[in-house]
């Protein structure tokens, strides 16, 4: 049963304005439909958006009663427009705080619909857990797992921009681009980030991650998210700290998402090297 993250990011980039006038559409490389799952289910784990001036509702409608309810509105979740006096520059706001979920369901895909003002980007991200999903094969490890083969802690830094295209994803900078130090062929916890300028998303793909796109939120709320992972397995009671091995750090490629067109964050990954032997391959990661 390969469990499997899905980070998934669907925007306007200069809205019409109105009410619910506007369907946020999949980010390049992304797709909001569910995939197909084998046994168990699926559920938004997490999910969080922003409105880049105003504020914004939106509303998600599932096909499956069993998810969003109904046809006329689904669910709907205001976006709040400023955090900290920082008005166009939240970055994100949560809207599924708590241990609330929003169960899919195979094959199904939404309509992501909001209420905005014209000319505003507005952008979703919202994380996919999958019981088992086939051809996964991401490693993720607990919390005490990593108390148990902590060797050192490490910040690396790497400077991915958000794109020119507000709401897009910017481009791919690799996780060795700016600071090379990681240890050869070694296995290292991602526990989270500390960014200098709030975004709406942090993503990474690479071949530990199973292909697949995970990422975290990093908005003013979230600002010192350096131990994202740690409080989602604590959270979930679930081993949800991604890992990656340093041979594959060129092939680990990061990208970010905000609302305001080309946001330079300058994240700083907070990781911990593993004392693994280095074909571990994720097996035993799960001991809490």
């Amino acid at each position: 049963m390969p469990y499997a993250q899905v980070l998934t990011t669907a925007s306007v980039a200069s809205a019409t304005g109105g009410t619910f006038a506007d369907t946020l559409a999949a980010n390049t490389g992304d797709s909001t439909a569910v995939a197909n799952y084998a046994t168990g289910g699926a559920r938004w784990l997490e999910a969080w958006a922003n409105d880049s001036a105003h504020v914004a509702e939106l509303e998600v409608i599932y096909t499956r009663p069993e998810s969003t309810h109904d046809q006329q509105h689904g669910w709907r979740s205001s976006i709040q427009a400023a955090a900290f006096n920082a008005v166009g520059h939240v970055g994100e706001v949560s809207l599924l705080a708590g241990k609330r979920t929003l169960n899919v369901f195979k094959s199904d895909q939404p309509q992501l619909l909001v209420t905005s003002t014209a000319s505003d980007c507005v952008a979703l991200s919202y994380l996919t857990e999958y019981d088992d999903l086939p051809g996964a094969s991401a490693v993720f490890v607990s919390p005490g797992f990593i108390a148990q083969h902590h060797k050192s802690t490490v910040g690396i830094r790497v400077s991915a921009v958000a794109s020119g295209t507000a709401g897009a994803y910017g481009a791919q900078r690799a996780f060795n681009a700016d600071d090379d130090r990681l240890h050869a062929n070694t296995w290292y916890a991602i526990l989270g980030l500390n960014v200098q300028l709030p975004v709406l998303t942090v993503s990474l793909i690479g071949p530990d991650f199973g292909g697949q796109r995970i990422g975290l939120p990093a908005g003013s709320i979230e600002i010192g998210s350096s131990a994202f992972y740690i409080e989602q397995s604590e959270k979930w009671n679930k081993a949800l700290i991604p890992c990656f091995n340093s041979n594959n750090k060129a092939n680990t490629l990061v990208q970010v998402v905000d609302t305001t067109a080309s946001t330079s964050p300058q994240i700083d990954f907070q990781l911990v090297e593993l004392d693994l032997p280095s074909t571990w391959n994720g097996i035993g990661g799960g001991v809490f």
